[in-house]
């Protein structure tokens, strides 16, 4: 008999494939009264919600404001107030991780009438959230089969993160044909996130024969299908692409995660969150790699050539970064659940050796640290 028993859990129904979209109708009328639309800004400019709508018929919605990248607890209230006064009981959510995230939370708060924040941390709420159906227009975070949603409060140092059983959403509606308008770099950096879901569920304490079996597979269909998907757009790798990001988040959010995502926690440092992980992953590799299990390095020795044939560099830019948000990031790092299921143990001079080595400004003594594993020697 093991001497840890683990759990895997995928409450989502997925429904994936090119045209799935159109499936929105169907699922929205089985939901009662009227729907949340929550919508992220760029997808909607982008002519994404027009079409979403074009399902709709026969189906009472109201839209909420607009979602700006990296919504806040103040977001989330705003939005709630509105859906409460129109009647809203069901949600549906269209754009990447920031809307899903605050689609997530307004069916959370349609049922709970605290303030969201009261929220944080793991099943804290009194109620299951309201029905909530996710569209995903990115293949990066994963959040439309997650439990988690992220949010950030100016008043604190660290992001707001809510999970609970029945927080996922009820439905997935994967649907490749919505990445096409999806610009490269946002694209690149909504895949190196998906990616760092799945590299980091192999090198997870959690890890389990379930989650290894997704988020290799999740890897291996990311490293093969971005650098495609990229340059020719056809719908079949896109759609591949997206089903990857969900494999992977399915992996992680059983595993858990590791040191990219402790380290990219820190609320006020306000780089995009998946540029942040492509940037962290290769780097915390580096840190895990003596210590990783060998299919875990067979994922790691990929990422090398595919930073290269995508065009990104893991590496911050000058001035992105500056030393008192490497000693925020170190800080929320040390403190972070994540870190302590991290396969390899992270002291704060660990973790600001990562930093040093993927350009932040740490000085060169710290660079020196970082293990003669530099992220060339994969």
């Amino acid at each position: 008999m093991p001497s840890t028993i683990r759990t895997f859990t995928a409450p989502t129904r997925i429904v994936a494939g090119l045209g799935a979209v159109q499936q929105l109708g169907e699922e929205l009328q089985r939901c009662a009264g009227v729907v949340a639309v929550v919508c992220d800004r760029g997808v909607a400019h982008a002519g994404l919600l027009d079409r979403v709508q074009e399902q709709l018929e026969g189906v009472e919605v109201m839209l909420c404001p607009l979602v700006d990248p990296d919504p806040s607890v103040d977001d989330v209230e705003h939005a709630v107030e509105q859906a409460t006064a129109r009647g809203a009981d069901s949600g549906a959510a269209l754009g990447g991780g920031s809307a899903l995230c605050m689609g997530k939370a307004v069916a959370l708060r349609l049922r709970n009438s605290e303030p969201i924040r009261a929220y944080a941390g793991r099943d804290r709420a009194g109620s299951p959230p309201a029905p909530c159906i996710a569209i995903p227009t990115t293949a990066g975070s994963g959040s439309e089969v997650s439990n988690a949603l992220v949010l950030h409060d100016a008043s604190a140092e660290e992001v707001v993160i809510v999970r609970g059983a029945g927080n996922a959403p009820r439905v997935a509606l994967l649907d490749g044909e919505l990445l096409r308008p999806l610009p490269r770099r946002p694209m690149v950096e909504a895949a190196l996130d998906a990616l760092s879901h799945a590299i980091e569920a192999l090198w997870a304490r959690g890890a389990t024969t379930f989650t290894d079996a997704l988020a290799l597979t999740a890897a291996g269909h990311i490293c093969d299908t971005l650098p495609r998907a990229l340059d020719r757009r056809d719908t079949p790798e896109l759609q591949l692409l997206l089903e990857a990001s969900a494999m992977a988040n399915l992996a992680c959010g059983s595993a858990e995660l590791g040191l990219v995502h402790a380290l990219s926690s820190a609320g006020t440092v306000r780089v995009p969150h998946g540029r942040q992980n492509g940037v962290l992953l290769p780097h915390v590799a580096a840190f895990n790699r003596s210590v990783l299990r060998p299919e875990a390095v067979a994922a790691v020795v990929r990422l090398e050539p595919l930073y290269e044939a995508v065009g990104f560099d893991a590496r911050f830019d000058d001035g992105e970064i500056d030393v008192e948000e490497v000693g925020r990031m170190v800080a929320a790092a040390a403190r972070h659940p994540f870190a302590l299921n991290n396969v390899r143990a992270a002291s704060e001079d660990d973790l600001r050796a990562i930093l040093a080595a993927a350009g932040a400004p740490d000085g060169a003594a710290a660079r020196r640290r970082v293990v003669g594993n530099s992220p060339t020697a994969m």
